[in-house]
C-alpha cells in the first residue's frame, strides 16, 4: 500500500509545474508536511489549473486554516483566498502584519 501512496503523490504533483518549486526538489514535497509552501507558491504564482489541483487536494478549509498562517503570503494570494472562501481578510497574518508596516510609497 505504501506504493500506491507514493504512487498517487506523484501524480497529484505532476499537476503542479516544476517552476513553482525551482529552488526545492519536487519529489522530495510532502503533501501534509509542505502544506505552506505549495500554498503559498501555488497561490501566488500558480496557473488556474494548479489552483484547481491544490483546491481538490486540500479543500477549501484546510486551505484557508493554513493560509491563515502564512505571514509571507501575497495579499492579493490572500484576498483570492478570503473571496472564494467566504472567510473576513482580517484573519489572515499576512493582512494584520501589512497593515502594522509603515509604506513610504503607495502603489
Amino acid at each position: 500500500m505504501k506504493w500506491l501512496k507514493n504512487f498517487l503523490k506523484k501524480i497529484m504533483l505532476q499537476n503542479l509545474s516544476n517552476r513553482l518549486f525551482w529552488d526545492v526538489d519536487p519529489t522530495l514535497l510532502d503533501w501534509d508536511r509542505d502544506i505552506h509552501l505549495i500554498i503559498t507558491r501555488v497561490f501566488e504564482r500558480g496557473t488556474l489549473e494548479e489552483v484547481r489541483a491544490v483546491i481538490r487536494k486540500y479543500g477549501w478549509t484546510k486551505i484557508v486554516s493554513a493560509a491563515k498562517n502564512i505571514k509571507s503570503l501575497n495579499i492579493l494570494a490572500a484576498n483570492f483566498i478570503a473571496r472564494m472562501s467566504g472567510t473576513p481578510i482580517t484573519e489572515f497574518q499576512c493582512y494584520n502584519t501589512r497593515q502594522l508596516r509603515e509604506q513610504h510609497w503607495i502603489y
